[in-house]
C-alpha cells in the first residue's frame, strides 16, 4: 500500500489522505484548509491528484476540515461513491449547503468592496453540493462494506461528534491480511454525552490525529465543577456568559452539560440561548439519533420533552432575536458560533460584553493560531472585534477539556488498547508541538519509527 498525505500535515486543517492499494485509489476525507475559500490562489482550490482516478472517498466525520472540499471534488470530476455513517451523511448535507451559501455571500461582499475588480467564483455552488449529496452512501457502524475489489471498509464509533468514525480498511497483500486504521478525530473518554472511542485491534498501519497530543485536559467531573462556579458567579453578579462554540458537536455538548448541571446541583437554572441557525438545524439531526448517546445521557435528556431542549433553553433563529440578546439583562448564557470567534453572530455578542468585568467568556474548544478566540484565551489586554478595539475586562475561562478531541492520556490509552505490534504509524492533524509530543507516546506500540509526514509526502507501507 502507498499512502500520500495531501492535508492536515503539520497543521490541523485540510484533512485528505490518498491510499493506493493495488490498482485501487481511495481518498480519506477531503477537508478545507484554513484559507480564504474564494481566493483564486487559495490552497483549497489545488488538488494534487486527479479526482476522476479515485475509486472511493471515505469520510471520517462532518467537520469542515474533513468534508469542506467534497463538493469541489465532485465539481472537478469525481463520480464515485462517498462513504459516510448515517448521521454524518445527514450533517454533511446541512454543513455544505450552509458553506455554499456563505461563499456566495462572501463573493457578493467582495464585489461591494472592490466593484472595479471581477468577483472571484466560489469554491463550489449549491448545485455542486446537491450532486455531492447524491453520491453519499451511508454505512452504519460495525457493518463491513466492500468499497473496491477486495477492500473492506468498517466504521467504528470515534466518540468525537455525532456520527464520527474511526476508519478501518482491510485488504489482502501478497496473500496475507492487512489492516489500515485512520483514527479520524478521536473523542475523549468519560465525558457524559457520547461513548468512549471504540478499540480496534490487529492494526498494521495507523494514522492518528494529534490535536491535543501535548496536553492533559481536565477530567469531566472537574470541568463540571468549574462550569458550576462560572454560572454561580454570573447569577451573583447578574452577568452574561458567552460561549463560542462550533455549531456541530460543541454546541450540543454544552447544552447537555448545562442541562446536567441544572438537573444534578442546587444551582438555579438561568436562560440559555443558542444563537446559531446552523446549530439549530444540526440539533434537529442530533434528536434523530438517540441511540448515539450514553445511557446516562439518555436518562437525563428523557426527562425533557425534547433532547437538547427544555423550558430554559431557547434557539434563536432571526437576527432580530439575536440582537435583542445584547440588550437583555443577565444572568444568562449565550452559546453562539463560530467556535474560534472569527465569523458569525458570536462577534457582536462579544463586542457588547468584553469590556464589562461582571461578564464572562468561556472557551471550550481548540483555538487556532492568530484567531480572535486564541487571543481571548491568551488574555490579551485589548481585542479587535468587527474593526473596533475593546478593552478585555470580562473574565475569560479556558475549559478546553470540553473539547471533543482526545488528549495525550486518551490517545495513549487508545494506542495501548490496540495491543501494539503496529508496523507503521503516522501522526497528522495537529500543530507541530502537539505532533512532536505525541511521537514518543505512540512509538512503544509501533515497530518502525513513527512519522510526521510533510504535505504531499508518500510512503510505501
Amino acid at each position: 500500500m502507498r499512502i500520500t498525505f495531501h492535508g492536515a500535515t503539520r497543521q490541523v486543517t485540510g484533512s485528505a489522505h490518498l491510499l493506493e492499494i493495488g490498482s485501487s485509489r481511495i481518498l480519506l476525507d477531503c477537508g478545507l484548509f484554513d484559507s480564504d475559500r474564494i481566493d483564486p490562489a487559495s490552497q483549497n482550490r489545488q488538488l494534487a491528484f486527479d479526482p476522476q482516478t479515485l475509486d472511493a472517498v471515505v469520510v471520517s466525520h462532518a467537520h469542515n476540515d474533513h468534508i469542506g472540499r467534497l463538493p469541489f471534488l465532485v465539481k472537478q470530476g469525481y463520480k464515485g461513491s462517498i462513504y459516510v455513517t448515517p448521521a454524518t451523511g445527514d450533517i454533511t448535507s446541512i454543513m455544505l449547503r450552509d458553506s455554499a451559501r456563505i461563499q456566495r455571500e462572501d463573493v457578493r461582499q467582495a464585489h461591494i468592496r472592490q466593484p472595479h475588480i471581477a468577483a472571484p467564483d466560489p469554491l463550489f455552488e449549491q448545485f455542486d453540493v446537491e450532486w455531492m449529496v447524491e453520491r453519499l452512501e451511508r454505512v452504519p457502524y460495525s457493518e463491513p462494506r466492500e468499497i473496491a475489489p477486495g477492500i473492506i471498509l468498517t466504521y467504528h464509533d470515534a466518540g468525537h461528534v455525532l456520527g464520527s468514525a474511526i476508519v478501518q480498511i482491510d485488504y489482502q497483500e501478497e496473500g496475507r491480511p492487512r489492516r489500515f486504521v485512520f483514527t479520524g478525530d478521536l473523542g475523549r473518554r468519560k465525558t457524559g454525552l457520547l461513548p468512549d472511542p471504540t478499540i480496534v485491534k490487529d492494526v498494521d498501519v495507523l494514522v492518528s490525529e494529534s490535536t491535543y497530543g501535548d496536553k492533559e485536559l481536565e477530567p469531566y467531573d472537574r470541568l463540571m465543577k468549574q462550569l458550576h462556579a462560572i454560572v454561580a458567579r454570573a447569577i451573583r453578579l447578574q452577568g452574561k456568559i458567552i460561549i463560542p462554540a462550533f455549531s456541530l458537536g460543541r454546541t450540543q455538548r454544552m447544552v447537555y452539560c448545562l442541562q446536567e448541571l441544572f438537573a444534578t446541583t442546587k444551582l438555579r437554572p438561568i436562560p440559555v440561548y443558542v444563537d446559531s441557525p446552523l446549530a439549530s438545524r444540526l440539533t434537529e439531526v442530533h434528536r434523530d439519533y438517540p441511540d448515539a448517546y450514553t445511557p446516562e445521557a439518555r436518562a437525563l435528556m428523557d426527562k425533557d420533552p425534547l433532547y437538547f431542549g427544555s423550558k430554559y433553553v431557547e434557539y434563536c433563529q432571526s437576527f432580530d432575536d439575536s440582537r435583542r440578546l445584547n440588550y437583555q439583562r443577565g444572568p444568562l448564557i449565550i452559546i453562539s458560533s463560530s467556535g474560534m470567534c472569527e465569523a458569525g453572530r458570536i462577534r457582536h455578542h462579544l463586542r457588547h460584553i468584553v469590556s464589562e468585568p461582571d461578564n464572562a467568556v468561556v472557551i471550550v474548544s481548540y483555538q487556532a493560531e492568530n484567531t480572535l478566540g486564541r487571543k481571548l484565551s491568551e488574555g490579551v489586554e485589548r481585542v479587535q472585534i468587527l474593526d473596533q478595539w475593546y478593552d478585555l475586562n470580562a473574565a475569560v475561562y479556558v475549559l478546553d477539556g470540553f473539547s471533543g478531541h482526545a488528549d495525550r492520556n486518551d490517545l495513549a490509552w487508545w494506542y495501548e488498547q490496540t495491543g501494539g505490534g503496529i508496523e507503521h504509524g503516522f501522526i497528522v492533524h495537529g500543530e507541530p508541538p502537539s505532533m512532536e509530543a505525541l511521537v514518543p507516546v505512540m512509538q512503544p506500540f509501533v515497530k518502525n519509527p513513527v512519522h510526521i509526514p510533510d504535505l504531499h509526502e508518500s510512503f510505501e507501507v
